[in-house]
C-alpha cells in the first residue's frame, strides 16, 4: 500500500502538470481575445493552438469575416443613406430660406412652395423606401408565410398604379394568368410580395419615356407553368434598357443609370432582389425586345412551385 499512496499523488501531480501545459495554448488565446478592442474583427492567429482546435478557430474566423463584411455594407449603406437625405433636406431649407427674403412675390414664394413640396416627397419616398428595405432585409427566418396568389397581388399594384401612370401619359396593363387559376400560388409574405411588385412597376413608370402623342407602355404579368411548376412574375417597359455592364450594378443600393434624370431613390430594385431571396425566388434582367430601338427592360422573376402544386 505504501508504494500505491506515493505513486498515486505523483501519477495525480503528472496529470496535472500534462493537462496545464496542453491547454496553455487556450488560454494564451483566450487573453489574446480578451485583450482586443470591440472593433477589431481580424482573423485569429490559428499557427499557435493544438491541432484539435484548429477547425473551431478557422470556424470563428469566418464567422469574424462575415460580421466584418456585413458591418462593412450597413456602414456604407448608412452613409449612402445619409448622403440621399441631404440633397432634398438642404432642398428644403434653401426654399425656406428664399421664400422668408424680403420683398419675395407671390409668384416667387409660389415656386418655393412648389419646389418644398417636391423636396419633401422626395424625402419621403426616400425614407419609406429606406423602411421597406430595413423590413425585407430584417425579416430572417421568421418570415409569416400563406398561401398567396400571385396574379391577384400584381393586379392589385397595377390597380394602384394607374393614376400615377396616366399622369405621365404611360399605358400601364395587366397580362397574364387570372387570380385563382392553377399555379398562380405560393407561399409567402403578401406584405412584401406587394412591395416587390410595386418596386418593379414603379421603377418602370420612373424609366419609362412618354409623351401624349407616343405613350410609353408598361406591362405586369403573371406566367404559371403547371406542367413544368414554374411560377415568374414579369414587368417591362418600353424604356431605353439596361446595358448588359449595368445589369448587375441597379441591383446595388442607391445606384443610377447614368445619364438618367428620373426620380427615384435607388432602392427600389436592391428591395426586390431582397425580398425574392427571402423568398427563393431569382430575379433576371434582360431587353424586353431584343434588336429593337429602344430596347426596354423585362424584369422577370422567378418563384419555385409550390409544394402541394409540385406533387
Amino acid at each position: 500500500m505504501l508504494p500505491q499512496f506515493v505513486i498515486l499523488p505523483l501519477a495525480v501531480l503528472l496529470v496535472w502538470l500534462a493537462l496545464a501545459r496542453g491547454i496553455q495554448p487556450l488560454n494564451q488565446l483566450e487573453q489574446r481575445i480578451r485583450a482586443r478592442s470591440p472593433d477589431d474583427l481580424s482573423p485569429l492567429d490559428d499557427h499557435a493552438v493544438p491541432l484539435e482546435v484548429a477547425p473551431l478557430v478557422s470556424s470563428v474566423n469566418d464567422l469574424l469575416t462575415r460580421l466584418n463584411e456585413s458591418l462593412a455594407t450597413q456602414k456604407r449603406f448608412l452613409a449612402d443613406a445619409a448622403h440621399q437625405l441631404k440633397t432634398p433636406l438642404a432642398g428644403l431649407r434653401m426654399q425656406a430660406d428664399l421664400a422668408q427674403r424680403e420683398g419675395t412675390s407671390t409668384e416667387e414664394l409660389k415656386r418655393s412652395l412648389q419646389q418644398i413640396g417636391r423636396s419633401s416627397i422626395r424625402a419621403t419616398h426616400t425614407v419609406n423606401q429606406l423602411l421597406a428595405l430595413a423590413r425585407a432585409e430584417g425579416s430572417g427566418v421568421g418570415i409569416a408565410r400563406q398561401p398567396c396568389d400571385l396574379a391577384e397581388l400584381a393586379i392589385e399594384v397595377v390597380r394602384d398604379s394607374v393614376p400615377r401612370a396616366l399622369d405621365k401619359h404611360i399605358d400601364l396593363g395587366y397580362d397574364g394568368a387570372d387570380p385563382g387559376s392553377p399555379g398562380v400560388w405560393l407561399d409567402g409574405n403578401p406584405t412584401l410580395l406587394k412591395e416587390l411588385v410595386r418596386n418593379l412597376v414603379d421603377n418602370a413608370i420612373n424609366y419609362t419615356p412618354s409623351t401624349p402623342d407616343k405613350p410609353g407602355v408598361v406591362t405586369a404579368r403573371v406566367l404559371a407553368d403547371t406542367f413544368g411548376h414554374v411560377l415568374m412574375l414579369q414587368v417591362e417597359d418600353s424604356g431605353p434598357g439596361v446595358p448588359e455592364a449595368e445589369r448587375e450594378l441597379v441591383f446595388q443600393p442607391f445606384y443610377r443609370a447614368l445619364g438618367s434624370e428620373a426620380d427615384g431613390s435607388g432602392l427600389g430594385l436592391p428591395i426586390v432582389m431582397e425580398i425574392a431571396a427571402k423568398h427563393g425566388a431569382e430575379v433576371l434582367l434582360e431587353d424586353a425586345h431584343p434588336g429593337q430601338q429602344p430596347p426596354g427592360a423585362r424584369f422577370s422573376v422567378r418563384f419555385p412551385a409550390r409544394t402541394e402544386d409540385a406533387g
